[in-house]
């Protein structure tokens, strides 16, 4: 699945969604009530920006991206082969 930054025009499934989803949560957690309709816009262009420079200095530095892989296969301590990376780990509260 490729990341998808989003914009305000293909917003649908994208990270800026996402991030518009957990702002709505917190607002919720917070102050007890949902998140107004008021200033939909402009939080969505801010939302988006975020999203796109996350992305974009995520693809620019893939250098610093470090994933390890330990593999036994019969009693063997290397192996070699190819796999893909089936989530990942977080810590603290993440909204659903």
């Amino acid at each position: 699945m490729d990341i998808k930054a989003g914009t305000i025009a293909d917003f649908s499934n994208s990270m800026a969604e996402a991030m518009e989803t957990a702002l709505k949560a917190e607002y919720l957690a917070v102050k007890g009530e949902p998140l107004p309709d008021q200033g939909v816009e402009d939080r969505r262009m801010l939302l988006v920006a975020v999203a796109q420079g996350v992305a974009r200095y995520l693809k620019d530095n893939t250098d610093a991206w470090q994933i390890s892989v330990e593999t036994t296969l019969d009693n063997a301590t290397e192996a070699s082969g190819s796999g893909t990376v089936d989530g990942l780990s977080t810590t603290g509260t993440l909204y659903s």
